[in-house]
């Protein structure tokens, strides 16, 4: 595997990145579906689009993942805070009041489905949207948190669908981050999950400055800086901080490049793991059979900290789009979630103007990756909501 520190972000415009990240988010997601429930290595290699068995759905077909995420960029898209004073800019803007109402229109009407209804939902996002329904909404939110700020709901729900936010609000980070968490705290009030939404969304926002920004700077970006933004997070839950930080006995990190590669090859959890995964598998012929750990290694689950360190090491373990994506979904377990979040970040770096490289030098576009595209069910819907996306977020640059 090339160096991470030599691995750097692709250059390309905000709207290009903000469609492709919301693109890759449904292609790896209905990529995943498939594999959804299955232990790892029970089944063949995942590498195109193939029927769901789980839902009786034909191939290409995307789940909750998606439609959650395409219902939070339409309300940050569309939404009116007050809609007797309509906003001389446009519409748009981030009320947790107008998510509740796309997630619950999706829950019940299929709003924003590939197939017109919603044929998958969580426990905890299902649980939350009665409860909601149910309520006043000047106190829903207050009976969500009292009902499931536990831990035992710390799900994936919530991180799943927040690529949306780092994607329109980028250029400010700490807006991006708060919204991320508040974002969260509509379905999954636990501090875990509004955690992993903030530390993920920060992600994007920094990638976004630097894959999108006419400064020297943003060719300096590299995978390594990814890793150590998670790394030095200041992390209030422990387990997230235990999971994704360097240990409090590892050795002062050095600070040249290869230097400090070496050591978050030797300290750090995930490249830890990523290094002795590497030297088991070194002499690999088949580059497409995912050489991936063992379940209890890295486990794939539902549980936010699970797919949260799951779609990381597939971004870290690989040097494409593509061999990250049939990385993250040959994992089984929750495989379509993990795909989509592995996306949404995988998306937001590789991504670039179909035209703007040959194939063969893109690390984004493929002949497997154009498959996934074109097989893709609803693809259409998918990129009328990422062009809202593209113009919200524009509007908010232009006020800047």
């Amino acid at each position: 595997m090339e160096p991470l520190h030599a691995q750097t972000v692709v250059l390309a415009s905000p709207a290009t990145k903000i469609r492709l990240s919301l693109l890759s988010t449904a292609m790896v997601d209905a990529l995943g579906g498939p594999a959804e429930f299955a232990d790892r290595f029970s089944f063949p290699t995942i590498s195109s689009m193939i029927p769901n068995k789980t839902f009786g759905l034909p191939p290409g077909v995307w789940t909750d993942d998606t439609s959650m995420a395409l219902c939070l960029a339409h309300s940050l898209s569309t939404s009116k805070l007050d809609s007797n004073q309509p906003s001389p800019q446009g519409a748009g803007g981030f009320d947790e009041h107008d998510q509740m109402a796309a997630y619950t229109s999706w829950r019940r009407n299929g709003f924003l489905s590939a197939i017109g209804r919603c044929f998958d939902v969580g426990n905890t996002v299902s649980g939350t949207i009665s409860l909601y329904s149910r309520c006043d909404p000047q106190v829903a939110f207050e009976r969500i948190k009292e009902a499931y700020e536990d831990e035992s709901y710390s799900g994936n729900g919530s991180l799943m669908r927040v690529i949306p936010i780092g994607l329109a609000y980028w250029p400010d980070e700490q807006k991006a981050r708060e919204y991320a968490r508040r974002s969260s705290v509509t379905t999954h009030p636990n501090e875990m999950c509004q955690e992993a939404c903030e530390v993920w969304t920060g992600v994007i926002s920094m990638i976004m400055k630097a894959a999108c920004s006419s400064s020297d700077e943003r060719s300096k970006l590299s995978k390594l800086r990814v890793l150590e933004y998670f790394a030095k997070f200041p992390y209030k839950v422990p387990k997230l901080r235990d999971a994704l930080s360097l240990p409090s006995t590892a050795p002062e990190t050095p600070e040249a490049e290869d230097e400090k590669e070496r050591h978050y090859r030797s300290y750090h959890p995930i490249m830890k793991l990523v290094t002795e995964t590497e030297s088991l598998f070194s002499h690999r012929q088949n580059k497409l059979k995912p050489h991936a750990p063992t379940g209890k290694q890295l486990p794939s689950s539902g549980y936010v900290l699970h797919t949260l360190v799951a779609a990381l090491y597939s971004f870290l373990a690989t040097s494409t789009f593509e061999e990250g994506a049939i990385f993250a979904v040959n994992l089984g377990d929750d495989a379509d979630t993990v795909g989509a979040v592995y996306g949404g970040l995988a998306g937001c770096w590789y991504a670039h103007e179909q035209a703007a490289l040959p194939q063969g030098a893109s690390l984004f576009w493929s002949k497997r990756v154009e498959d996934w595209k074109n097989t893709l069910v609803e693809r259409e819907m998918v990129e009328q909501v990422a062009e809202k996306l593209v113009s919200f977020s524009a509007r908010l640059v232009a006020e800047q």
